[in-house]
């Protein structure tokens, strides 16, 4: 007679699904590839042929390739910024109907690397239903779609390896890393949890190693995608304020010390919001609303989240005075030319 065995599966492990099929087939009709033609102007001086001639010199043409997705029925397609920047014609090509049709730019923003794109043509779309980026956990599963060196609508997946990643792009990373293949060609493609539902767009490898990718997490792409739509561009929170981070205690007082954390106000902007209420240079900001402020990046992420018309809490100590709650009306960030040229300036 032979022995049977059983095994428990964990309760955890059968919650996971044997295939990723369906979501696959659900999301692809919702995923583009985006081609684009960009001219550059040639130095007549550099080609012999024309200079000798006295003839114009035509300008030379490059291509790109890129991925997209859905975002409504309007025909709005979100990408990545360098996918589409500078680009003289943009074509979008659908797997399913195979169709290919031009789009034009609605707006970019190079520092969080997104663009929206709207189509010059009417289609039946299927656009992808967003998630929840906060929401998100590390080791849960998800699968990139796009357009790796040109193998259209290519599906990998993986798990959320990290979260809040910086990896020195500009002041808003906050990137979710992943494990799922992804490939030159798959910038601006969408990052699924396994609902089918966008909780990241694909931007970025690591150079340093394979198998580590970097997705922008959704949450901040509706900020960046509403303010595109509503006004072409990005308006951005300004609180009038240079920072820098924390590197010893001493940067906080000679004697006795809070728990260090939060970033170091080293400069305030002339009639700024900060300036206004009376912030000072050598204040530790440490709280922003009923949050704890971990560095200056972490500031410049909570801060990106709200509207230059917000009004916000932040919690301070300061030298000889111990802790102070400041509320602080923000304004629109000012054009370039009226600011100083400060690096951590927000």
């Amino acid at each position: 007679m032979g022995l049977a065995f059983y095994v428990r599966i964990p309760d955890a492990y059968a919650k996971v699904p044997i295939s990723f099929a369906d979501v696959a087939e659900g999301a692809l009709p919702g995923v583009v590839n985006i081609r684009t033609t960009s001219y550059i102007r040639r130095d007549p001086s550099m080609d012999l042929y024309q200079f000798f001639l006295g003839g114009n010199v035509p300008p030379s043409s490059t291509h790109s390739i890129g991925t997209g997705f859905v975002m409504d029925r309007k025909g709005r397609i979100v990408t990545n910024s360098h996918v589409v920047k500078g680009a003289a014609v943009i074509e979008v090509l659908f797997a399913k109907s195979k169709q290919k049709v031009r789009a034009k730019v609605v707006g970019f923003d190079t520092k969080t690397d997104l663009a929206l794109l709207q189509l010059q043509k009417n289609l039946e779309l299927t656009p992808l239903p967003l998630g929840d980026s906060d929401a998100l956990r590390v080791g849960d599963i998800v699968l990139a779609i796009g357009n790796p060196f040109g193998f259209s609508h290519t599906v990998t997946s993986g798990i959320i390896s990290a979260k809040g990643r910086v990896i020195g792009t500009g002041p808003y990373d906050d990137f979710l890393q992943t494990d799922a293949s992804i490939h030159p060609g798959n910038s601006g493609g969408p990052l699924l949890d396994a609902e089918g539902r966008v909780i990241g767009i694909n931007t970025a490898v690591s150079a340093e190693g394979q198998g580590i990718g970097f997705a922008i997490p959704i949450n901040m792409a509706k900020v960046v995608i509403k303010d595109l739509i509503d006004f072409g561009k990005v308006k951005r929170p300004f609180l009038g304020v240079v920072g820098k981070d924390i590197l010893s205690t001493e940067d906080v007082d000679e004697g006795s010390s809070p728990e260090v954390h939060g970033f170091l106000i080293t400069n305030l902007i002339m009639n700024g919001p900060a300036h206004r209420v009376g912030l000072k240079i050598g204040d530790l900001v440490m709280g922003f609303d009923d949050k704890k402020v971990v560095d200056l990046n972490h500031m410049q992420r909570l801060l990106y989240g709200k509207s230059p018309a917000d009004r916000i809490r932040l919690k301070i100590y300061r030298r000889g005075r111990g802790f102070l709650n400041v509320a602080v009306n923000l304004e629109e960030v000012p054009p370039p030319k009226d600011l100083p040229p400060e690096k951590d300036l927000f």
